[in-house]
């Protein structure tokens, strides 16, 4: 019997070359200081190396999103899906029925957007 793994080509996404990290510096800060780089790394969701590895190589670090705007990306995400849903009520249904609905969800995003 032949060997079908020989004769078969690979499906799917051609597996990534995964660069390995060979080499370290070793880096001693006091301690004020590496309390400032740790709390600097968890605001924007970063382990302290990751932190100052992206801060030697490319000397910025691209924030990311805090818990906050996550939460906020959340609820807008949430009130866009409701509206459309009102949108299509009121295509099938009429506007008037569905007016109130979106009085209060413009109630809503005033309050969120004025709680930010």
């Amino acid at each position: 019997m032949e060997n079908k793994t020989e004769n078969t080509t690979k499906r799917g996404r051609p597996a990534k070359e995964k660069s390995k990290l060979n080499y370290s510096i070793n880096l001693k800060l006091t301690e004020k200081d590496f309390l400032s780089v740790k709390e600097k790394a968890e605001k924007i969701g970063m382990k302290p190396t990751q932190y100052a590895r992206e801060m030697t190589l490319k000397g910025t670090v691209k924030s990311r999103y805090t818990i906050e705007e996550l939460e906020q990306m959340r609820k807008i995400s949430g009130i866009a899906n409701n509206l459309n849903q009102l949108a299509r009520q009121a295509n099938s249904s009429g506007y008037p029925i569905v007016a109130l609905e979106m009085i209060k969800f413009i109630g809503e995003i005033k309050k969120m957007l004025h709680d930010s």
